[in-house]
């Protein structure tokens, strides 16, 4: 499937596998752990830059679609079945 990204948005677009191993190289980054929080969020919001769509009166909004659908992600990544819950405590065990 190919998306038209938001024209406004960065000139470039991570893919979810993409975006998954910058986390995971942020993740394992020696900063601190507020450190490495902020640094994930520059990277949502430089991914989320590329999905992002102006409402015309001053909102914005996201359509859903495959690479913004995170839970889905997690699912493949970790082997389990669609639409099955996906609770944080589990995959942090």
């Amino acid at each position: 499937m190919t998306y038209n990204l938001n024209q406004e948005a960065k000139a470039f677009s991570y893919s979810r596998e993409e975006l998954f191993e910058c986390i995971t190289k942020i993740v394992a980054n020696s900063s601190s752990a507020e450190a490495r929080a902020l640094a994930i969020m520059v990277v949502f919001d430089d991914y989320f830059s590329n999905y992002t769509e102006s409402d015309n009166n001053g909102g914005y909004y996201v359509y859903e679609r495959d690479a913004t659908d995170f839970i889905d992600f997690v699912r493949l990544k970790l082997g389990i079945d669609d639409y099955d819950a996906v609770d944080v405590d589990e995959v942090l065990k």
